[in-house]
């Protein structure tokens, strides 16, 4: 199934990420702090995360490259997956398609992903195990040591964001093996997977997939390397097993992996991260997105973001002792994606991204209304001013700020640098957010108050 004479160049690594801003970012601070130690770092993602990728140092590498055919038109991963449901099961659910196109995915990914790794002969390839099983079949192909970076808060839930992913489509675990097992599509590809020249083990494919290659026992199993990094603490984690050395045993001997629970990976200051999806992405929408960034909106203050340095002005509100109010609500409810982005109603019937977005606006500036200096105009002359500082990060979406007028003391961009905003708050300020793992992480942190608004749990 192996290459087993892999011989990668020392000090050399490749990280295999996606379109996906909570997944991603942990692999930034590893990059960061490998290639201050003299390492080589080449990365495998999307158009959309190489400015962040090349802040570390890194290279990156565009994953549509890796697969042309799939990607066709601009497409990356996401969008491509979505068209290649509708092409081969026109009219499926979300549930369905993975049944009968999850493999045929991968095998599409595969060749492009091999040869990338072949050029940069990495000695230890890093990956998301959730988005990027090809990183995994890929490195056994070629007998790579792999380590997965795992970005949710431990295994034990894996049981309830199956049956929420299921049970709005009305489906169950056993209608998804009924389907997996017996899809011609499906088969199809495994007997590639399994055949020359990639020869894989059908074992791996025998459990079924349900959502991304979690495996089932245990969750993840299949889709790890011998190493594993989880971004929370033993103590923390959502358990498996009803003693961390049960779980320890447990991944051990069914999975091959050894679990390190290493907590958040925040990277140092000023380390750029990723804050944005987009289904299609070209280099022009790149350069616009960019310049867009770099100019003051016009319900957004009147202070201009290539001038400002935003965290000096937190830092000069917090020496006037003003409280700061952070708002960042993720980056999916703000992405393109279809079920849940800004014009997506989950898997059924709920609010959209953009309404969840807006009314979370809305409700803080209600609430900090009556502290607000009414007598000022701007936030640029509000630094003698006892009002809070408020500052949010409002996404991609253009029309995110319609019909919403801000106050003075605020401060509205596409992106914000939270993780540096968040080292100057204290327990006086507050903190909204989405009840991601990376945003749970930072207030866990810095200690300041929060208040969450959990898009998935809504759309669910």
């Amino acid at each position: 199934m192996t290459e087993n004479n892999w011989v990668g160049d020392p000090n050399t690594a490749c990280f295999i990420f996606p379109e996906a801003s909570g997944h991603i970012n942990s692999s930034l601070a590893l990059s960061q702090r490998l290639v201050s130690n003299g390492w080589k770092v080449h990365y495998l993602s999307a158009l959309v995360m190489k400015e962040c990728i090349e802040n570390t140092g890194a290279t990156f590498d565009d994953e549509r490259d890796a697969a042309p055919e799939l990607c066709e038109g601009g497409l990356g991963y996401f969008a491509a997956y979505e068209r290649l449901r509708q092409e081969k099961c026109p009219g499926s659910k979300a549930w369905e398609g993975r049944a009968h196109i999850e493999n045929l995915f991968l095998l599409m990914k595969l060749p492009g992903t091999i040869e990338f790794l072949k050029r940069k002969r990495p000695s230890v390839v890093v990956y998301c195990p959730i988005w990027n099983h090809v990183a995994q079949i890929s490195s056994l192909v070629l007998g790579i040591p792999h380590v997965a970076i795992v970005t949710i808060a431990g295994f034990g839930g894996f049981t309830e964001i199956l049956k929420g992913f299921l049970e709005p489509e009305g489906a169950t675990f056993d209608d998804f093996k009924h389907l997996y097992d017996k899809s011609e599509i499906n088969q199809a590809a495994i007997d590639s997977l399994c055949s020359e020249p990639y020869n894989l083990d059908r074992a791996l494919f025998a459990e079924g997939v349900p959502l991304y290659y979690f495996g089932i026992e245990p969750p993840y199993g299949r889709t790890l390397g011998k190493h594993t990094l989880v971004t929370t603490i033993a103590s923390l984690r959502d358990p498996l097993c009803d003693s961390l050395e049960e779980e320890d045993k447990l991944y051990l001997e069914n999975g091959g992996s050894k679990l390190h629970y290493v907590g958040p990976m925040m990277g140092q200051p000023g380390l750029k991260r990723a804050a944005t999806h987009k289904a299609a992405f070209t280099e022009e929408e790149r350069k616009l997105l960019i310049a867009q960034s770099e100019k003051a909106h016009r319900r957004r203050s009147e202070l201009h973001p290539k001038k400002e340095d935003l965290v000096s002005i937190v830092q000069k509100a917090k020496s006037l002792g003003r409280r700061i109010v952070l708002v960042s609500l993720g980056t999916v409810v703000t992405s393109d994606r279809a079920a849940f982005g800004w014009q997506g109603t989950g898997l059924g019937d709920s609010i959209t991204g953009k309404e969840l977005v807006q009314s979370v606006i809305n409700g803080v500036i209600d609430a900090l209304s009556p502290f607000f200096d009414q007598s000022i105009l701007s936030s640029v002359k509000a630094d003698q001013t006892d009002s809070p500082l408020l500052i949010c990060a409002t996404g991609q979406q253009p029309d995110c700020l319609d019909d919403i007028i801000l106050p003075p003391n605020s401060i509205a961009r596409a992106t914000v640098p939270q993780v540096d905003i968040l080292r100057c708050m204290d327990s006086t300020d507050l903190f909204v957010h989405h009840g991601g793992q990376n945003s749970t992480w930072k207030e866990v942190l810095v200690e300041s108050q929060w208040l969450c608004a959990q898009p998935l749990v809504i759309s669910l």
